[in-house]
């Protein structure tokens, strides 16, 4: 195989990676902006109170 194009290969699977682990790296970040601690401390003391209002066996 002609060194070009295998370097045009690598390139291409390079860029690649480095597109996925941008838009991962995005996601994250938007994901935590919309899980703030106050949304979080509200959902455990939700889930507390469910647990302590189920009938116990």
């Amino acid at each position: 195989m002609n060194p070009f194009f295998s370097f045009f290969k690598y390139l291409r699977k390079l860029t690649w990676a480095l597109i996925v682990a941008f838009m991962v790296g995005v996601h994250n970040f938007y994901k935590q902006e919309m899980d703030s601690p106050d949304s979080i401390v509200s959902q455990v003391k939700m889930d507390e109170e469910e647990n302590d209002a189920a009938p116990k066996d």
